[in-house]
């Protein structure tokens, strides 16, 4: 009975179920639609299209460090507003408040030897040299008198010349000395000499260019705003060592205030693009929603096109002619800086009458040039 009824009734239905199968398999499925549907251009008037990154109206600015060093404070957060000359972040300063101690300690050696030699003589100075000539002029008049009584002995040979010429010595020696006491007299009476003022005050300046010195170098170890902005970036940490050279800025500025679109334009598309001409930009996931952009400037140098991942080694074999316009400041969606955005800009007139059509040729003498003006010549073999 199972081989009589079963098996046949099995086949059948394998049979019906495989040319169900075969049948499902060959029919073209329906097209997807996607969810968000992809930008299109404008069909009023010809344009031509490029890839557009939001940027801050300044650009955006990378921001490193003047001395390296181990960050120790922080002053500002990511998305804050911050002012030009406002701190962002200070590296370690201990170096350098040492010195300047060392440094100030000097200064102040060197305003006090200044501030002496202004204010010589001291008042208590002069007594004692006024003593030191009188001193000098008894010991003169001392040796003057044993010098004449020695003089009149050896006249009159009763004192040997040895004994005058002893006496006569020390006579000259005591005049010497009462001139070199009045001499020192007068050179305190006189004040310091100018030039050893100079000399000070030299010295002095010199201590207060290295205070100055040590102090520009603590001010440029804190990190300041170069311009009024919001902090888009903040790359840097307590502790974090900031060297010169980096992969990622530390911070990032921009003025988002107004925010601009950087618009490569294909060089191909380059004859059909004009000055000033007018476009417009729709978001990634927003097609809809169209920016009408205001011509600013362009960047009058044709650069390799760059990935729009960031890395500089990323790049195609396209180069590229850059355009800045700005968007409005009235937007019905907020827009991000970094943000990418298709924009179509209006192709120039010269693009959209008289130009060639795919497969026609311009009739010119060149074109017209006989292909082998020599029939008869002939390649040597």
């Amino acid at each position: 009975m199972f081989v009589k009824y079963v098996l046949p009734v099995l086949a059948v239905v394998g049979l019906s179920f495989s040319v169900f199968t075969v049948i499902q398999a060959q029919q073209i499925p329906p097209p997807s639609r996607p969810i968000i549907e992809p930008p299109s251009r404008p069909e009023s008037v010809p344009m031509i299209a490029g890839s557009g990154l939001v940027e801050a109206r300044r650009e955006n600015i990378p921001i490193g460090v003047n001395v390296p060093g181990v960050v120790t404070e922080v002053f500002v957060r990511k998305g804050e507003r911050v002012k030009a000359g406002s701190p962002l972040f200070r590296t370690d300063d201990r170096e350098y408040r040492s010195m300047l101690e060392v440094r100030l300690a000097e200064l102040e050696g060197a305003k006090a030897r200044l501030h002496k030699l202004q204010n010589a003589p001291r008042p208590e100075d002069i007594p004692p040299a006024r003593a030191t000539v009188e001193e000098a002029e008894a010991r003169m008049n001392d040796a003057e008198a044993a010098m004449a009584r020695t003089e009149r002995l050896y006249a009159r040979n009763a004192a040997p010349a040895s004994d005058f010429d002893k006496d006569r010595f020390a006579f000259l020696a005591a005049k010497a000395t009462l001139a070199k006491a009045r001499a020192e007299l007068d050179r305190i009476l006189a004040g310091t000499w100018k030039e050893d003022i100079e000399v000070a005050r030299s010295e002095v300046k010199l201590a207060q260019s290295q205070v100055d010195s040590i102090q520009t170098n603590l001010e440029r170890l804190i990190v300041r705003a170069p311009m009024d902005g919001e902090v888009l970036q903040l790359n840097v940490r307590l502790g974090q060592y900031a060297a010169f050279a980096w992969k990622e800025p530390m911070v990032v500025l921009g003025d988002i205030h107004r925010l601009h679109v950087r618009v490569d334009i294909d060089e191909n598309d380059l004859p059909y693009f004009s000055t000033g001409s007018e476009a417009i930009a729709t978001l990634k996931g927003r097609p809809r929603v169209r920016f009408p952009l205001k011509f600013v400037y362009v960047e009058p140098y044709v650069i390799p096109k760059q990935s729009l991942t960031g890395y500089n080694s990323e790049r195609v074999d396209t180069r590229v002619l850059q355009v800045i316009y700005e968007l409005p400041e009235d937007r019905a969606v907020e827009v991000h800086v970094g943000q990418q955005m298709d924009v179509y800009l209006e192709a120039a007139p010269t693009a959209r009458e008289g130009e060639l059509q795919v497969g026609e040729v311009e009739e010119s003498p060149f074109f017209k040039t006989r292909t082998n003006p020599r029939p008869d010549w002939k390649p040597a073999s």
